[in-house]
This record gives C-alpha cells, sequence and structure tokens, in this order.
C-alpha cells in the first residue's frame, strides 16, 4: 500500500502599506486599511486551497513615518463564518499619534 502524501496546511503572512493622504483623518486611514485588508485576506484564501490561516498586516506610511495600523489573524474557517475585518483585527491605537492625526487628544 501506499500512503499518500500528507496536505500540509501554512499561513500566509501579507504586509500591505499604505500612505495618509494629505488632511487625511486617522478614521478614514482605518476604513482604507480594513478595505484593502479585507481584499488581500479574500486574494490569499482565493489564490490557495490549502491555505489555512492569513496573517495581514497594513502599515500607514504618513512622511516617511511609518506603523502599523492593524493586523487581522484570521483562519480560513472564521473568515468563511464571518467574513468581517473588525471581527478578527487587533487595532494599533498608538498609530493615531505616530501619524500625527490633528484631531489626536493628548492623554
Amino acid at each position: 500500500m501506499v500512503t499518500p502524501p500528507a496536505a500540509q496546511a501554512y499561513t500566509s503572512r501579507v504586509n500591505l502599506y499604505l500612505v495618509r493622504e494629505q488632511g487625511e483623518s486617522f478614521e478614514t486611514l482605518v476604513q482604507r486599511s480594513e478595505i484593502i485588508a479585507r481584499a488581500a485576506i479574500q486574494r490569499s484564501f482565493d489564490a490557495d486551497v490549502l491555505m489555512t490561516d492569513v496573517i495581514v498586516t497594513v502599515i500607514g506610511d504618513n512622511q516617511g513615518i511609518s506603523v502599523p495600523i492593524l493586523t487581522v489573524p484570521v483562519s480560513r474557517s472564521e473568515w468563511q463564518l464571518l467574513p468581517d475585518v473588525p471581527q478578527w483585527a487587533d487595532y494599533f491605537e498608538a498609530a493615531r499619534y505616530l501619524v500625527g492625526d490633528e484631531d489626536a487628544v493628548e492623554p
């Protein structure tokens, strides 16, 4: 008897860079980050049926300063159940201050 090779599951790690538009609020930057993260997650799962997990990190750039905005670690089964970035995302609130949000209030 020949044993078939075991299927190997693996994780895709994707880093995306997003440049902050002039005058763009932090909230809008986060919304754009969620949109591109969602597309990247879906593309990763669509591209490879063996992909079991995806970790997408969106890094915001403001005048040469780059900081993580959010990261989304999600499994295929979680994504199929609920394909919603905010459900799975970890947000880096400190990025608000590092990107120089004019609306940020000092603690």
